[in-house]
C-alpha cells in the first residue's frame, strides 16, 4: 500500500488543541492567562507547521538526496544501487 501524505491545518489544530486545555478564568491573573493561552495556541501551531514541512519534504520527490542525514547502512545500500553492485 503507498503511503498518502498528510497534512494538518495549523490554525485548526492549534484552536483545538487550547480548547482541550482547561485555562481556570481568574480576573486577577488575566494578562497570565493571555500569555499561556497565547503560548499554547502558537506551540501548537508551530508544531503542526514544523510536521507538515517534515511531511512535505518526505514525499517531495524532486528534492536531491541529503548523504549527510543518512546512517551508514543507508549511505552504503545508496551508494551500491548507485553502481548497481
Amino acid at each position: 500500500m503507498e503511503k498518502e501524505k498528510m497534512s494538518i491545518n495549523p490554525e485548526k489544530f492549534a484552536l483545538q488543541f487550547i480548547a482541550s486545555v482547561n485555562f481556570d478564568f481568574d480576573e486577577k491573573e488575566l494578562e497570565s492567562m493571555a500569555k499561556k493561552e497565547l503560548a499554547a495556541y502558537l506551540s501548537a501551531y508551530f508544531l503542526a507547521e514544523k510536521f507538515n514541512k517534515i511531511e512535505s519534504k518526505n514525499f517531495d520527490k524532486s528534492q536531491p538526496l541529503d548523504l549527510s542525514e543518512l546512517g551508514f547502512d543507508a549511505l552504503l545500500k545508496h551508494v551500491a544501487d548507485l553502481n548497481k553492485y
